[in-house]
């Protein structure tokens, strides 16, 4: 079909096209159902049974909506066919039911009904039948006489006398011999797609709802996240703006200077004056006769470029012989 045709249709064209793919919509939501609900759905409590003479058996039970066959009457193959809905199954069936079955694909009506998965992988097991057209139509004759409307009709499988090997109900009713089913189920299964329809568009809703409420969150919060960013490119260079304030405190606290200073100069000499400012440091104080201070510094290997700081000899006084001198601390013991 392509867009042509859709526009030159006519209404009754168009209406079964839509019943079609109304169908084909259902088929698909029958399958998303798991298979042991669609199996106790499907099993018979109470039915109407056609005799081999033609005639029909009404059940007792009003609400008996199915029609069971005699085994007899139909042909049955086990076929391995791949995984699609009993719908696709049918038309597959049907098209190739001249090789499949016995008798000619024009004079007889198909059923099918899946198992299950086959022993070989990708496959399903799948049960088809026929029923001579000759025996639809007359059993078509004798529904009509009862004024009954089956929905399904088949016989019942060997080993469970409630459930149908197949139903060739949708068969029967695609060849006109069985009326349309009534508009009930039909309403159910359009309030079921409408309601999953609604499903989905809600969550669909709601998922775009939290994506937005998401993006607001981050929108929100990406004052507060560039100020982070910032701090975090600030880290490494505050980190070593510290590393190099701890180096330079370890190497140039005066109280070290104090105790390598208390170290070095002989015991017989006493500090009056000192000036440190960082890099440099100035001694001035008093020694007893016979030690020299400058020459104890320098011999020591604490300070860097030790060097008296007047040149001119200085009085010696009672309280001892006086020194002054400077001295780097680019090389301080440890």
């Amino acid at each position: 079909m392509n867009l042509t045709e859709l526009l030159n249709a006519d209404m009754t064209t168009l209406s079964r096209w839509a019943r079609q793919g109304f169908d084909w919509w259902i088929g698909e939501l029958r399958t998303l159902l798991p298979a042991r609900l669609m199996g106790h759905a499907q099993r018979l409590r109470a039915f109407h049974r056609l005799e081999k003479n033609g005639s029909i058996h009404v059940s007792s039970d009003p609400n008996a909506d199915t029609l069971v066959l005699p085994a007899d009457m139909c042909f049955v193959r086990h076929l391995q066919l791949p995984p699609m809905s009993e719908a696709d199954l049918l038309a597959l069936v049907t098209l190739d039911a001249d090789r499949i079955m016995p008798v000619s694909a024009d004079e007889i009506v198909v059923g099918v009904r899946r198992i299950g998965p086959s022993v070989t992988p990708g496959l399903l097991d799948v049960v088809a039948g026929c029923l001579p057209l000759s025996r639809a139509r007359s059993m078509a004759a004798a529904i009509e006489a009862q004024g009954l409307a089956p929905a399904h009709i088949g016989p019942l499988t060997p080993d469970d006398e409630q459930a149908l090997t197949f139903d060739l109900a949708p068969a029967l009713r695609k060849a006109g011999l069985l009326p349309q089913r009534p508009a009930v189920a039909r309403v159910w299964w359009t309030a079921a797609a409408v309601l999953l329809l609604i499903n989905l568009g809600i969550a669909a809703l709601r998922e775009q709802q939290q994506v937005n409420q998401l993006q607001d969150l981050v929108t929100s919060q990406s004052t507060a996240l560039g100020a982070v960013r910032r701090i975090e490119d600030r880290l490494p260079l505050g980190t070593a703006s510290i590393e190099r304030l701890r180096a330079r405190r370890e190497k140039q606290q005066p109280r070290r200077t104090l105790a390598v200073l208390e170290r070095v100069l002989p015991q017989t000499c006493w500090v009056q004056r000192m000036e440190w400012d960082g890099a440099k440091v100035r001694v001035a104080g008093y020694c007893a006769e016979g030690a020299n201070p400058v020459a104890a510094v320098k011999a020591s290997g604490a300070f860097a470029f030790v060097r008296a700081s007047r040149a001119e000899s200085l009085a010696q006084t009672y309280s001892g012989k006086p020194f002054d001198f400077n001295a780097s601390l680019e090389r301080s013991s440890q």
